[in-house]
């Protein structure tokens, strides 16, 4: 499903607060969630996360996150089981058996 907000102004919404610094959340439900936002901004999808532990806020994420986050108002992304990486989602993973194996 598309965002209704992305493409429709809401970047000039999110595009003062870049300024500010970004925080960086996990997912209290899959801690390979992660997810980035404008400083001081609650990150959606609140419930399927189980919640959100803020990692850090001073968070420097390059500019595709950047570019990401003024389209969208988030960076979402599964961290890889060793660390060494991640991959860009569109939306929470479901949270059944099924979609955790995604």
């Amino acid at each position: 499903m598309s965002d209704p907000l992305a493409g429709a102004g809401h970047s000039h919404d999110v595009e003062p607060l870049l300024n500010a610094g970004f925080d960086n959340y996990r997912s209290l439900a899959n801690p390979n969630i992660r997810i980035i936002v404008a400083r001081d901004v609650v990150p959606p999808f609140r419930f399927k996360a189980g919640g959100w532990e803020l990692l850090s806020s001073t968070t420097e994420p390059g500019s595709t996150i950047k570019t990401r986050i003024t389209q969208k108002g988030f960076f979402l992304l599964r961290v890889n089981e060793d660390g060494t990486g991640g991959s860009e989602l569109i939306d929470f993973p479901s949270t059944s058996p099924e979609g955790l194996a995604e």
